[in-house]
């Protein structure tokens, strides 16, 4: 069994030739729009109405991509009875994805999935999902695995644990071939590497020469984020001191947790204006809940003594009072955003803090909608459809949703996932600025430690 494409792809994208053999682990990397999303979806048999001279894929290959666990959460939501049972349908236990569990218990033991096995699919954080859906194609026994940025989501052990467990399957024959977006996700044991560009293959050969060439490949083009700055200086009106008395938000002794378990409890925090936060932990530690918490997307926060922009939760406060002085980007919301709907609209939702826009826009909203999306690249895509974006252009577009109405707290979990270095940087790069200029207090979780930048204050450690 053996992967060839030649002469293969469509009117902006298009293979030369590329070949994979058994026991070959191939680094396929590229810029966000460089191709390589392109690429998986050629090599995975997702790519309609391409033309090849030789197209010859492997047969059922084990697939782990951002749109496959996509479309497992949209069928757990479907599947949802809780209307109709007398408790919380937390979804399909995570044990039913993976064959024969007693036959992979070390490995379940390495992904650190062992207490998960019994929770439901809509219980498990989006780490621990990301880990589910890996470790399900590996039970599979597979022949070829192809995985759509390995490592993205993941806490630093777990990112050891995955790549030790793909090297194992390497040395058993399994062809490999691993998507990403960073050099630093390059394993050192891969055998090959291959570089996109401009819809097309620039550079493909052994693992050594490739880190060679990585080393002088040009840098490509990046949000123009930071010139942008002054505009939103000049638009701001609602600019704040460091460290106003009132807190913005302040949660005493807090607990939440999912199906009777608890995740966290007795934690204390508090944040003032200009108190830029960073949450860091292990999956399933309890980070993305703690923020589903302030959002009030989790049903905990009436339990709590949770207090934001002064308002006490549960005294009768309209959660939408609330939201209005949010702007959120975060795994959940992502996944959650289905809807139908262009790229335009997913950025003018954020007005209105809807999942789809079912207000009517100013045209100055609409406008300023425009900007952000010329502000990432994406003028051009405006009217395409969110749903049809790849995975990353769909973040930058829930960034730009997050920060068009300048929001005094601005809640960021995991933001620049799926995002190539340049583009992360370039995020990075602006938070940071507006940071420094107090336009809005960050909150922000992450597990990747490039990303833990001098402009936060106090850092939370969960878990």
């Amino acid at each position: 069994m053996c992967i060839n494409a030649v002469n293969a792809g469509t009117e902006k994208f298009f293979i030369d030739r590329f070949s994979a053999r058994p026991g070959e682990a191939w680094c396929i990397f590229g810029a966000i729009h460089s191709g390589v999303h392109e690429f998986f979806r050629l090599i995975t048999g997702d790519m309609p109405g391409v033309t090849a001279d030789v197209l010859e894929l492997a047969e059922a290959p084990g697939i782990v991509s951002f749109k496959k666990q996509q479309a497992v959460y949209e069928s757990e939501l479907k599947k949802d009875d809780t209307d109709y049972m007398d408790r919380v349908d937390t979804g399909t236990p995570a044990r039913e994805f993976i064959v024969d569990v007693e036959g992979h218990r070390d490995l379940i033991e390495a992904f650190h999935l062992t207490q998960c096995l019994d929770q439901g699919f809509r219980e498990l954080s989006t780490g621990q999902v990301r880990k589910l859906m890996l470790l399900s194609e590996f039970s599979k026994n597979p022949s070829c695995l192809m995985v759509e940025t390995p490592f993205e989501g993941l806490d630093p052990l777990s990112c050891r644990g995955v790549s030790e467990a793909l090297n194992h399957l390497r040395k058993t024959g399994v062809m490999l071939l691993l998507f990403v977006c960073n050099r630093y996700d390059i394993p050192s044991w891969c055998t090959h590497i291959s570089v996109m560009a401009h819809g097309s293959i620039v550079f493909q050969g052994s693992r050594e020469t490739g880190i060679q060439w990585l080393a002088h490949e040009p840098e490509q083009g990046v949000p123009d984020f930071q010139a942008s700055l002054k505009d939103l200086r000049k638009d701001k009106t609602r600019k704040f001191s460091k460290f106003e008395q009132a807190p913005l938000v302040r949660l005493n002794q807090g607990a939440a947790g999912y199906g009777g378990k608890t995740i966290f409890q007795g934690l204390t925090l508090s944040i003032a204006q200009g108190q830029h936060t960073l949450v860091t932990g292990p999956n399933g530690s309890g980070k993305s809940t703690l923020l589903q918490l302030i959002t009030g997307d989790h049903p905990a926060c009436y339990r709590n003594d949770l207090t934001l922009f002064g308002i006490k939760r549960g005294s009768g406060e309209s959660i939408w009072d609330l939201k209005k002085d949010m702007g959120i980007v975060g795994s959940e919301l992502h996944r959650n955003y289905h809807v139908p709907g262009s790229a335009l609209s997913a950025v003018l939702s954020g007005y209105f803090d809807s999942i789809g826009v079912y207000r009517h826009a100013t045209p100055g909203q609409t406008a300023e909608a425009m900007a952000w999306l010329e502000r990432i690249n994406m003028k051009g895509k405006a009217q395409t459809s969110f749903r049809n974006l790849d995975f990353a252009d769909q973040r930058l577009v829930l960034i730009a949703r997050a920060l068009i109405k300048l929001p005094r707290l601005l809640i960021l979990d995991e933001p620049t996932q799926g995002l190539d270095e340049l583009n992360r940087k370039a995020v990075l790069d602006f938070i940071e600025a507006i940071a420094g200029e107090n336009i809005c207090t960050i909150l922000y979780v992450s597990h990747r430690e490039d990303e833990f930048r001098d402009f936060f204050i106090q850092h939370i450690r969960m878990g």
